[in-house]
C-alpha cells in the first residue's frame, strides 16, 4: 500500500502540505484518521526524521492504533504517538526535578483527588452534604485549566462559595507537594512551569518536535493550547485536525476558539476541509447536518456521502422510561432476527443515571450489554488497594497510598492512631512515612498498634527494594507479601471471587505491558493506569449490545445507535438553558450523536420521566423539530396500556410493559401478568415493614386493587414507589 493510494484530492493536499502550519477541518466520518497517519508516514519519506515528529490524540487507544497504522508504511523508531497528559508526564519525569519536584512523583486520579479534598473539607469543618467535594473540585480544576494559581485564585474571586474553594485550593497544592504528587492538570501545568522558567528545556523540545500534529484540537483547553503554541513557536511546523461542530467538552474546560481562531494564531496556515463521509448513510447525514446549521458559531461546511440513502430515521415515542427502555430492547430482539450481531448495537444517553432502566429491560430480555465509563476497572476498590501498594514501591511520600494501604489489610490501625501519626507528621514538618518509620518515639502509639506500624514500615522498604521490572513479578510479590488474596477470601463478602478475579486481570494487563514494552517499568506501568480514559476500556471484540454517553460516544462508530431519551431537559439538558453558547453545546453532542451511526438511527424519547421521585412530564427535544419530516418515520406508543410487573432485580418497584390486545374483545390482556386478589390497603402515615428495604412510613398511596401502589420513606432505603401487588409489605403495630 501506497501513502497516497486510494485518498481523494482533498485528502491527498492535507497529507502532502509540508512546512509552515495546516488546519484540517474534518467532518464526522471523513477519513480523519487516514489523513494524520498517512501525513506522518509522507513527512518521514520526505527526509523528516521520527525523532522530530510529535503526534497527539486524546486517548490512549487513539494513540495506539494511529501508531499501528504508522508502521504499515515506515519504521518511525523515536516517533512520539501520545496524548498530551502522557506527553507531559514523559517530559516532567525527565526534568521535574528543575521545579523541585522528584522524578519518582505520583499521578494522582479522580478518585485520589477527591479523597484529598474531602479530608481538606473536614479540617475546615465544612459539611460535605452541603459543600459539594465534586463541586468543589470542578472549581480547582477550572482554574488550573486557566493557569491560575491559588494565590491569585484567592486575590481574584469574591463571595463565599469562592472564598472556601480559595483556601481549599492552597491546603490542596501544598499537599500534593508535600507527597511529591501531580494531578492530571498539573501534568499540564508543571509542563508549563518547566518551560516557561527554563528555556533551554522549551528550547530542546522545540527542536526536538519540529513537526507537531494535534488530533481532535477543537477538544483542547487553554493549558493544553498554550503548550501546543510554546512548542510550535519556533518553527511553526503544526497541523491541527478536528471539527468545531464536535466541540463537547466545553463543561471540563474545552475552548472551541483554539480551533475556530487558528487562522488568527496562524495568519499563513492552509486550510483544507475534508467534507466527505464515508461511514453513514445520506438520510443520517441529512439528519446531522439539518441540525447543526442551527448554530451560528461554527465553520460553515456540509457533509455529503457516496452511500447509499439507506434507511428512514425512527423516532419512537413512549409513555414513560420504562416503557422506552422495553421498546428499545424488543427492537434490538427484533433486528438480531435480521443477522444483526449485538456488537453492532449502542445506546446512547445523556445522563449515566439513564442507564438504570434500560439495563433492567436489557437483562428482563436476555440480551447481553456492557455498560462504558460506569465503574473504570482501575476505579475498583481491590485494584486501587494493589496499585496504592505498587505507588508507595517508588514514592513513599504518597499520603494517599499510604493511608489506603496501612490497615489494609486490617492491622489493627484505626482512626485514632492514624491522627496520631499525622499530628506528629504535621508537628515535625515531615512526611506521613517518616512518622511511620519513627513510630517507637511517637507518644501515645504503644503495644499492638506500634507493632503493626513497624512491620508495615518494614514491609513498604521491603517492597521499596523490588527491582522495578517485570511489573507482573512486582504485582505477584506485593500480593503475596500481603496475603491480599487470603484478605479478600477471608473478608465473606458475596464479591470476594469477582474481585480476586478482578486483581488476577490486573496481573494479566502487567504481563500485556511488559510484553508490549520491552524496556517498560513499574512506573511507566502505573502512569499508563492512571491515564486510561472510559473509551479506552472499550473491548472490539466484545459480543454484546455497548451502553454509553454521548460524551464517551465521540470518535467511535457503530452499524446501529439508539439516541435515547431525546428530550428537552435531558438533550438539550435543563442547565443549558440559560446560554445560547451551551444550548449550542448541547446540539454538537446530539450531532455527534447522530453521527455515530453507520446505517440504522433510533431516536427515543418518554412522555413522562421519573425524576428525583417525581413523575414529569416531557416534551420532545427540540432538536428532533430540526429533522427534515421526509427522512423519519415516527412511531407513537404513548397511546398503549401499560402493566406492572414485578422485577427481581428492584424489589417491588414500578416496571412497566406493553399489553397486547385481542382484537376481538378490544380490551386489553396480558399472558405475562397473572389475574390477582384486590391486594392490602394501606393508608398515608402507617408504618410498615418491607423484607429488604426494612422499616418505613407510607407518604402517599396510589390507585386501588391489583394497580394500587405506594410511595413509603424508608429509614435506611430512602424513598422507594411500589407496587403493593408485589411488595410484600406488612404493618408495623
Amino acid at each position: 500500500m501506497t501513502l497516497l493510494q486510494d485518498v481523494t484530492d482533498r485528502q491527498r493536499e492535507a497529507i502532502t502540505h509540508l512546512e509552515g502550519p495546516l488546519l484540517v477541518v474534518a467532518g464526522a466520518g471523513s477519513g480523519k484518521t487516514r489523513v494524520i497517519t498517512r501525513r506522518i508516514g509522507y513527512l518521514m519519506s520526505q527526509g523528516v526524521k521520527p525523532y522530530n515528529i510529535l503526534a497527539i490524540t486524546f486517548t490512549n487507544k487513539a494513540a495506539a492504533e494511529m501508531d499501528e497504522r504508522v508502521k504499515q508504511f515506515s519504521s518511525h523508531k523515536g516517533l512520539w504517538v501520545s496524548t498530551f497528559h502522557k506527553m507531559c508526564a514523559r517530559i516532567l519525569r525527565s526534568a521535574i526535578d528543575r521545579l523541585g519536584y522528584s522524578r519518582d512523583f505520583s499521578i494522582y486520579d479522580t478518585t485520589d483527588q477527591m479523597n484529598r479534598v474531602k479530608s481538606i473539607m473536614s479540617e475546615l469543618q465544612l459539611d460535605t452534604t452541603q459543600w459539594k467535594p465534586r463541586t468543589i473540585v470542578s472549581s480547582i480544576s477550572n482554574a488550573k485549566n486557566k493557569l491560575i494559581d491559588p494565590a491569585t485564585f484567592a486575590s481574584t474571586t469574591s463571595g463565599y462559595y469562592y472564598n472556601q474553594v480559595a483556601k481549599i485550593y492552597k491546603k490542596y497544592q501544598t499537599l500534593l507537594k508535600a507527597n511529591n504528587a501531580l494531578d492530571f492538570d498539573d501534568l499540564l501545568i508543571k509542563t508549563i512551569e518547566l518551560f516557561k522558567t527554563h528555556p533551554d528545556i522549551l528550547e530542546m523540545y522545540q527542536e526536538k518536535f519540529r513537526f507537531i500534529l494535534i488530533d481532535e484540537y477543537q477538544d483542547t483547553n487553554y493549558s493544553q493550547y498554550t503548550i501546543t503554541r510554546l512548542l510550535a513557536n519556533r518553527y511553526k511546523n503544526i497541523c491541527v485536525t478536528g471539527d468545531p461542530d464536535q466541540s463537547i467538552y466545553g463543561w471540563r474546560g474545552a475552548d472551541i476558539r483554539n480551533i475556530m481562531d487558528f487562522e488568527k494564531d496562524y495568519p499563513d496556515a492552509r486550510v483544507v476541509f475534508l467534507e466527505q463521509n464515508y461511514r453513514s448513510t445520506k438520510h443520517i447525514l441529512h439528519a446531522a447536518s439539518s441540525i447543526i446549521q442551527q448554530n451560528k458559531y461554527r465553520k460553515q461546511k456540509l457533509l455529503w456521502t457516496e452511500n447509499v440513502s439507506g434507511e428512514k430515521l425512527t423516532i419512537i415515542s413512549c409513555e414513560n422510561e420504562h416503557a422506552e427502555a422495553d421498546e428499545i430492547a424488543k427492537t434490538i430482539k427484533e433486528l438480531t432476527k435480521e443477522c444483526v450481531r449485538y456488537s453492532d448495537i449502542a445506546l446512547f444517553y445523556r445522563t449515566n443515571a439513564q442507564s438504570r432502566v434500560l439495563e433492567i429491560s436489557l437483562r428482563n430480555s436476555g440480551i447481553p450489554y456492557t455498560i462504558i465509563g460506569g465503574v473504570e476497572f482501575y476505579q475498583r476498590k481491590e485494584i486501587k488497594d494493589v496499585l496504592s501498594y505498587l505507588r508507595l514501591c517508588i514514592n513513599p511520600h504518597d499520603e494517599v497510598a499510604l493511608e489506603r494501604t496501612i490497615n489494609t489489610p486490617a492491622r489493627g490501625i484505626g482512626n485514632t492512631t492514624m491522627k496520631k501519626l499525622e499530628d506528629w507528621a504535621t508537628h515535625h514538618d515531615t512526611s506521613l512515612f517518616d512518622a511511620v518509620r519513627q513510630v517507637d518515639v511517637i507518644p501515645g502509639i504503644t503495644g499492638k498498634a506500634a507493632v503493626s506500624i513497624k512491620r508495615y514500615s518494614e514491609l513498604i522498604s521491603d517492597f521499596r527494594q523490588f527491582p522495578r521490572s517485570p511489573v507482573e513479578d512486582i504485582i505477584k510479590r506485593v500480593i503475596e507479601k500481603t496475603n491480599y488474596f487470603a484478605y479478600l477470601r477471608e473478608s465473606g463478602e458475596a464479591e470476594a471471587k469477582d474481585r480476586i478475579a478482578n486483581v488476577e486481570e490486573l496481573v494479566n494487563a502487567a504481563h500485556e505491558y511488559d510484553i508490549n514494552y520491552s524496556e517498560g517499568t513499574l512506573q511507566g506501568f502505573l502512569e499508563e493506569v492512571a491515564l486510561v480514559s472510559d473509551a479506552d476500556e472499550l473491548e472490539d471484540t466484545a459480543e454484546a449490545v455497548t451502553l454509553m454517553t454521548l460524551h464517551t460516544a465521540k470518535g467511535l462508530e457503530f452499524p446501529v445507535v439508539f439516541l435515547t431519551g431525546v428530550e428537552d431537559g435531558l438533550l438539550p439538558h435543563s442547565e443549558s438553558n440559560d446560554s445560547d453558547d451551551k444550548i449550542e453545546e448541547e446540539r454538537r453532542l446530539c450531532y455527534v450523536g447522530i453521527t455515530r451511526a453507520m446505517k440504522k438511527l433510533f431516536l427515543t424519547h418518554a412522555k413522562r420521566r421519573m425524576h428525583y421521585g417525581q413523575m414529569n412530564l416531557c416534551r420532545p427535544s427540540r432538536f428532533l423539530d430540526e429533522i427534515p419530516d421526509e427522512i423519519i418515520e415516527k412511531i407513537d406508543m404513548t397511546n398503549r396500556e401499560y402493566a406492572y410487573y414485578p422485577d427481581e432485580t428492584s424489589s417491588g418497584f414500578v416496571h412497566k410493559t406493553p399489553l397486547t390486545f385481542d382484537p376481538e374483545r378490544a380490551t386489553p390482556v396480558s399472558a405475562s401478568v397473572p389475574s390477582r386478589e384486590a391486594t392490602q390497603t394501606f393508608v398515608c402515615g402507617e408504618v410498615v415493614r418491607h423484607p429488604l428495604f426494612g422499616v418505613g412510613r407510607v407518604m402517599e398511596v396510589y390507585g386501588s386493587n391489583e394497580k394500587a401502589s405506594v410511595k413509603v420513606s424508608f429509614h435506611v432505603g430512602g424513598t422507594k414507589h411500589l407496587m403493593l401487588a408485589y411488595a410484600k409489605l406488612e404493618r408495623v403495630k
